[in-house]
């Protein structure tokens, strides 16, 4: 059992240091509307804190910023928050250091103050321990409601809980509980669709739930690399070349397994050139595959229709540019359809579903992407793994 945050105890006036998962699309120097799900999750852990007279320290990352890159400052997360959470809630534009410190050290009871960027100082993801020592400096505990972030070991994540009496926050216990019980006791027929990036993680998933579920719908990056290993033809699409040993020895014959059969190529990924439908191993040496086919929606959706659980990560095409996400959105309103439990996760997904005004269809909103497959997957995340010791 990890401890949980509703056994923290007093906090009246105490430093907590809450990681938060706030990596959000950010667009014209704003968050852009429906993309702010990721911060209305944790609304619970805050409120409860502040409730208690915590002075809360909220530890967040923003994309994969190369050194002090403003481009990815939290600042604009900042500005949203404020208008969902409104609480007294501060600025620093650090994380450590004299001025960050000043700041902190000036919160009252029930205030909170959003640092900077993590991953501006290199250390964050180096898991760096005086970094980790540095950040703990200013907290006398630790909450983690991160757990899009909680399968990368990184400073913010398993440094500063080797130095704090650390808790689990409520959406972190929240997800926890919702993916153990469908990891060990799925609703049959149950469906996994898996689009996307990350096809290591996913490929992973595949083989966890190869013989658990009725049909794995595979789109994607992963989809591409499956059909690359076999000799068929993806154009110029993405490929994961390290998984291709790997890929060879799935079982592409079995029965629960679903590759595209025909797909919607283009020759530009921003823009609809030379937009056409290929049968599966007939996409032209220049082009990309940008979206599933017809034919392929009416297959998966058949599965879909039928299954009493739906896990779904990734969208079968690119749904950023309008021409190449009509596969995507059919497949979207067939699981939108289904009265069985849908679970989702992914947060260009979320904001996909959520523009297309489909989010309230589903059964459950993961905030993980990565951490999300990985936990179904049976892999050990870090920052879970540390909270138990």
């Amino acid at each position: 059992m990890l401890p949980s945050l509703k056994n923290i105890g007093e906090t009246t006036g105490k430093k907590v240091l809450v990681r938060v998962d706030f990596n959000v699309p950010i667009k014209d120097g704003a968050v852009p509307l429906g993309s702010e799900w990721r911060l209305k999750a944790v609304l619970p852990t805050l409120n409860y804190l502040s409730q208690a007279g915590a002075k809360i320290i909220l530890l967040a990352h923003l994309g994969r910023p190369q050194g002090r890159d403003m481009r990815y400052s939290l600042y604009p997360v900042f500005e949203k928050l404020k208008k969902i959470w409104p609480r007294d809630l501060f600025f620093s534009q650090d994380v450590i250091g004299a001025v960050a410190e000043k700041q902190i050290n000036n919160l009252n009871n029930g205030q909170a103050i959003l640092l900077e960027n993590l991953r501006f100082h290199k250390e964050e993801e180096a898991n760096d321990g005086a970094f980790a020592k540095n950040l703990s400096a200013g907290g006398d505990i630790f909450v983690n409601d991160a757990f899009a972030a909680s399968h990368r070991a990184h400073a913010s994540i398993v440094g500063v809980p080797k130095l704090l009496k650390s808790y689990a926050g409520f959406l972190l216990e929240k997800e926890i509980a919702v993916l153990s019980m469908i990891r060990a006791k799925p609703r049959l027929p149950l469906a996994l669709v898996m689009g996307g990036a990350k096809a290591e993680t996913k490929l992973k998933l595949v083989k966890e739930f190869l013989d658990k579920s009725d049909g794995i719908l595979l789109g994607g990056v992963l989809a591409n690399t499956l059909l690359y290993s076999r000799g068929l033809g993806v154009g110029k699409s993405v490929v994961d070349e390290g998984l291709m040993a790997e890929a060879k020895k799935l079982n592409l014959t079995s029965n629960h397994l679903h590759l595209p059969v025909d797909v919607v190529v283009s020759k530009s990924l921003s823009r609809p050139d030379g937009l056409g439908i290929r049968p599966v191993g007939r996409v032209g040496a220049d082009e990309f595959v940008v979206d599933v086919g017809p034919d392929t929606v009416a297959l998966f959706g058949k599965v879909i229709k039928n299954a009493r659980m739906i896990i779904w990560n990734g969208s079968l095409g690119l749904t950023e540019v309008p021409a190449f996400k009509a596969g995507s959105l059919a497949i979207a309103r067939a699981v939108a359809e289904n009265k069985g439990e849908k679970i989702i996760g992914g947060g260009d997904l979320v904001s996909f579903l959520t523009e297309e005004g489909l989010i309230d269809k589903m059964t459950y909103v993961s905030t993980g992407g990565g951490a999300m497959l990985e936990f179904l997957a049976g892999e050990k995340l870090p920052g879970i793994e540390i909270l138990g010791k």
